[in-house]
């Protein structure tokens, strides 16, 4: 793996307050997490527009208020019940730091818990942060399929050319895709364009 830089897009202090707040306060109590989505893509590829946090997690039931009750203290704006709620039952909730989305997920499904399982440690703003693993972004992307996403997954192919674990992509395909799925046709053809971009 090529190690992930300390950037964020540029322009965004409100969000590199949300991030420093977020990481410190999972960091701090010790939570299995990995940062996924936009600021994970900008630690492996480029740097590209992002408006919000995005951020798989594994936390055990008890632990949820006091997490939410941290985050709250933190600057979050925190529903404590609809937050517990949802994350419990949906697998997902949404938290706001001024104007800055936090989506938090924890994983409902096996595919999920070995994207965490595989997430690398980075620097980020000057701290030690997990974030999502090149494999497991592009399972999560492969998995969500729109158009960002696609181009999310070819970048990737392109930035780690010959260097990825593609069994593992693979492996974790065949647990959520049928074999006619046309994602499994789609993901060798960007394989094939990426390992041979002539």
């Amino acid at each position: 793996m090529s190690s992930a830089d300390d950037s964020l897009p540029p322009g965004r202090p409100t969000l590199e307050r949300a991030f420093e707040a977020l990481v410190s306060t999972f960091n701090e109590r010790q939570i299995n997490y990995a940062i996924i989505g936009g600021i994970a893509l900008i630690q492996h590829t480029r740097v590209r527009t992002t408006d919000d946090i995005d951020a798989l997690l594994l936390v055990p039931q008890i632990g949820l208020p006091g997490l939410f009750e941290a985050l709250r203290r933190r600057g979050f704006t925190v529903d404590l019940q609809t937050n517990v709620r949802e994350f419990l039952d949906d697998g997902f909730t949404a938290l706001r730091f001024d104007d800055v989305q936090i989506d938090l997920m924890r994983p409902l499904i096996p595919t999920y818990n070995h994207v965490l399982e595989r997430a690398i440690s980075a620097n980020v703003l000057g701290q030690q942060v997990r974030i999502s693993s090149a494999e497991g972004l592009i399972v999560m992307k492969l998995i969500a399929m729109r158009l960002q996403d696609q181009a999310d997954v070819k970048d990737l192919l392109r930035s780690y050319a010959g260097k990825l674990d593609l069994e593992f992509v693979r492996a974790e395909m065949n647990t959520f895709t049928p074999v006619d799925d046309p994602r499994r046709a789609k993901f060798d053809e960007w394989v094939l364009e990426t390992s041979h971009p002539d």
